[in-house]
């Protein structure tokens, strides 16, 4: 039956389903829920998202999210998933498994008191309640009986269903330096690069170019991993360091001699220049690269990405929003340099 992907449509985030169906069952992974609006939007959130179509199919279907992984803190990633475990009759009754590196996780594995700021707080559904008086997340994953995993951190082998995951990031030292208070989705937009590149030429680009890597010790601390199913074998990397990733590879025993073959990348951080570099890239032989976002925030995808995607690799480079490429590339450019728009779903 197969391996079917979905990179649902989560604006400038994050949210994928993935899917093995045999004769016998199916289990669904969830990786991250996008921003709010992935999951409803509008006056009184009376429209539906993607999120919430493919939960009410999956319902539909008598089918459970059996592994729903969180990978970090970040608006674009986190808030479509609460979203979804606040309205009754889906996460909150769908999940049977969650990975999420919780402030409170975090410092109970550190043996330090907990920082009440960082606890999520569920908005309540009576308008006389206030997001302040709401339940608590980690309450309510509780009430569900919701299998938590401890921390999750790079090396850890996880055996679940049909799935095989390992994971790469993130490293027990970047988890450490989320000890302190998180700050809200305001103060950190106001620190992330809102600058592009996409007056420079791929030529131009190939001709200097240099990395720099992600400063962000919280798309440090991003869940990423090998997803291995059968015959097949996927990276989904969050927003993580891109020499984390490299060195967890490389300890698994790839190189730019033996590259990891694979099905599917989902590439970091929506195609950020700080987060994919070309010694990375050189561990990998993989047939699609796949980036999440409809370019509305931060400058991203960065043109500088794909052009290291297209000078070291051979793979098609997927965005699951076409209003993105003409930005990128010149119409021309579009059919040489192997780029296109996803379907709806990835069939493996």
């Amino acid at each position: 039956m197969g391996v079917i992907v979905r990179i649902l449509k989560a604006h400038h985030g994050d949210c994928i389903l993935i899917s093995h169906e045999s004769r016998s069952s199916v289990f669904n992974i969830l990786i991250d829920g996008g921003p709010s609006a992935t999951f409803r939007h509008g006056t009184r959130q009376r429209y539906s998202g993607p999120l919430c179509d493919a939960l009410d199919d999956i319902k539909a279907k008598g089918q459970h999210i059996d592994l729903a992984i969180l990978t970090h803190i970040d608006d674009d990633h986190i808030h479509g998933l609460i979203k979804g475990f606040e309205k009754p009759g889906y996460l909150d009754e769908l999940v049977k498994m969650i990975w999420f590196n919780s402030s409170r996780l975090i410092t109970h594995s550190f043996n330090v008191p907990e920082i009440p700021e960082n606890n999520i707080l569920l908005a309540s559904n009576s308008p006389q309640t206030s997001v302040q008086q709401g339940k608590d997340f980690e309450a309510l994953l509780n009430e569900m009986r919701c299998v938590r995993a401890p921390l999750i951190m790079a090396g850890q082998v996880y055996n679940l269903g049909p799935f095989t995951l390992t994971v790469l990031s993130p490293e027990r030292c970047q988890l450490e330096r989320l000890l302190h208070k998180w700050p809200t989705e305001t103060e950190s937009s106001a620190t992330s690069s809102h600058s592009n590149d996409y007056d420079l030429s791929l030529e131009e680009i190939w001709a200097d170019d240099k990395f720099d890597s992600d400063p962000s010790i919280y798309n440090g601390s991003s869940i990423a991993f090998l997803l291995e199913v059968e015959d097949k074998a996927m990276l989904f990397l969050g927003d993580a360091h891109d020499q984390v990733v490299a060195d967890n590879l490389r300890a698994l025993g790839y190189s730019d001699g033996n590259k990891i073959k694979l099905d599917l990348v989902k590439i970091s951080h929506h195609g950020s220049h700080y987060n994919t570099s070309s010694e990375t890239l050189s561990l990998l032989n993989s047939e699609r690269y796949v980036i999440s976002t409809d370019g509305s925030k931060h400058g991203l995808p960065n043109k500088r990405t794909i052009a290291r995607i297209l000078k070291s690799t051979n793979g098609k480079i997927l965005f699951n929003y076409e209003k993105v490429i003409p930005k990128l590339l010149l119409p021309e450019k579009v059919t040489a340099y192997r780029v296109e728009v996803l379907d709806s779903e990835i069939r493996l």
